[in-house]
């Protein structure tokens, strides 16, 4: 066997495509259902935030702030299996104890409710942000147990920030540049930690190209939407199949 000799753009373009076509399909289908039990919330802080979707990517008029809760949440399926899981919308929401019927889609296909789904582009920017930020082995944020509350704080808002503002580039290069919390139809005013964290996972973004991340989606019409990393068996796998797809045998 011997591996085809493509340039690393193209390498990382096929590893996104197979990710983009596996990300929802953790079931038998693309579709499949994930009933689940919101059992907690995991780490995060509350944030001020602010939302009002005809407001431009650089608006800066008055807009409305609330404290909302800015954290990782934990579901546990009716089999057993745990996700650790984002907020994928601001205006839904779900609450502990309480069970939902999710539809496994792939993240380019949350949020189901308005500002609707949120494309390829946005989803390179969210694989890309997982990819940096989310331990693979635990499916948190990385580095110290002591600033996971900030750190997660600042994820989630950066995810609402990717899937709520109204971009007007057309690529995930150009979307980057114009995140910001201070200004745009999603906005928020976090603590100085907070905001710290989120400059600096904005910054990293595309640095050196984006890279992939196998996330997945899980969509309920009535409930908010959330998206996750696909635990480190199956992540592994799906980039195996992507490295397969690069080799073929020797006649």
């Amino acid at each position: 066997m011997h591996t085809l000799n493509i340039g690393k753009g193209a390498r990382r373009a096929l590893v996104s495509a197979v990710v983009a076509a596996c990300g929802g399909a953790l079931s038998s289908s693309a579709h499949a259902g994930f009933v689940a039990t919101f059992q907690s919330y995991g780490a995060g802080q509350y944030a001020s935030c602010g939302y009002r979707a005809a407001d431009a990517w650089d608006s800066t008029s008055a807009l409305n702030f609330y404290s909302i809760r800015a954290f990782q949440h934990e579901f546990v399926g009716a089999t057993g299996e745990t996700r650790l899981t984002w907020c994928a919308e601001v205006y839904q929401s779900v609450s502990v104890g309480s069970t939902y019927d999710f539809a496994e889609v792939a993240v380019e296909d949350v949020p189901t409710a308005p500002p609707g789904p949120m494309g390829l582009a946005r989803a390179t920017i969210v694989r890309d942000l997982v990819a940096r930020w989310i331990d693979p082995l635990t499916q948190t944020v990385i580095g110290d147990a002591s600033q996971r509350a900030a750190k997660s704080a600042a994820f989630q808002l950066a995810v609402w920030e990717i899937t709520h503002e109204n971009f007007t580039a057309a690529d995930a290069s150009g979307m980057v540049t114009q995140m910001s919390l201070a200004t745009g139809a999603f906005r928020s005013s976090p603590g100085t930690a907070v905001l710290g964290w989120y400059s600096a996972m904005r910054d990293s973004l595309g640095l050196g190209g984006f890279q992939a991340s196998a996330v997945g989606g899980l969509a309920n019409a009535q409930a908010q939407d959330q998206i996750y990393m696909v635990p480190a068996p199956g992540a592994a796998m799906l980039m195996m199949i992507a490295c397969g797809v690069g080799r073929r045998r020797r006649r």
